[in-house]
């Protein structure tokens, strides 16, 4: 275990070096991007389309940032052990171990990039209901379910070389049919079903709860329907990969 996290931190700290070489801004132009996002999201959807959610720029805060951390981890990771083949065949290596330093790196541009928004939204917001203190739980689960996600879709990635394409093309639709700019509340009865059907759902709704609306009624049930989503999720990722791992090296 000492072996795998010690392997774990340096190659983290290796990617994350990598990224920023030969960069002027370096680690600036990384969170940049969510800031520039959310920055133009809350003006267009609160100022345009004139949505009415009570300090919208919280609300939308607990549902932007964890999408856009979902999106920018999968869209890096799903590549990764392909493009990786060199070193997985040059050195014992854990191939788990490249997902997870992929998605611990957007993890922490995930976390600054929040911090950096939540300072001046909560300095200029008279709004009472949140719980950040709670936010380790369902960032937590978030992380759990999105590495599982990440390293599933990774591998199938080796096997099956659409699986970039295809899970773009769900996440830009899953985007408008996620409750992420809007409350669930918009949403009509009879259209429910989709959203109950939606993992990534679960996974945002319990880290919102705690940024935005928060009470002990929806922050609880929400949290263990998203820790219930991550288990489910880790489970498969799992048994897929001690199905395919070692058929992992004849493909790569």
């Amino acid at each position: 275990m000492k072996i795998f996290l010690r392997q774990l931190i340096s190659l983290t700290f290796a990617n994350m070096k990598a990224r920023y070489r030969k960069t002027i801004a370096g680690f600036i132009w990384v969170i940049l991007n969510p800031i520039i996002l959310y920055s133009v999201q809350s003006v267009v959807f609160r100022k345009i389309l004139r949505i009415d959610v009570p300090d919208y720029a919280l609300f939308l805060m607990g549902g932007l940032l964890p999408w856009i951390f979902i999106t920018n981890t999968l869209e890096m990771s799903i590549p990764y052990l392909y493009n990786s083949h060199n070193l997985l065949r040059g050195f014992r290596i854990n191939p788990f171990l490249l997902i997870l330093c992929q998605v611990l790196d957007n993890f922490f541009n995930f976390i600054v990039a929040f911090l950096v928004i939540l300072i001046p939204v909560t300095l200029f917001s008279t709004y009472t209901h949140s719980a950040f203190y709670l936010l380790p739980l369902p960032i937590l689960v978030l992380l759990i379910g999105i590495a599982s996600i990440s390293s599933l879709a990774s591998l199938m990635n080796v096997f099956y070389r659409d699986t970039k394409f295809v899970l773009t093309f769900v996440l830009n639709i899953m985007y408008f049919i996620t409750p992420i700019f809007y409350p669930v509340e918009f949403v009509p009865e009879k259209y429910r079903w989709v959203i109950d059907l939606n993992p990534l759902f679960y996974l945002i709704e319990a880290f919102r709860n705690a940024v935005y609306g928060y009470s002990p009624e929806l922050f609880w049930p929400a949290l263990a329907k998203a820790a219930l989503v991550s288990t489910g999720l880790a489970v498969i990722s799992y048994l897929y990969w001690s199905r395919r791992k070692n058929d992992l090296y004849y493909y790569i």
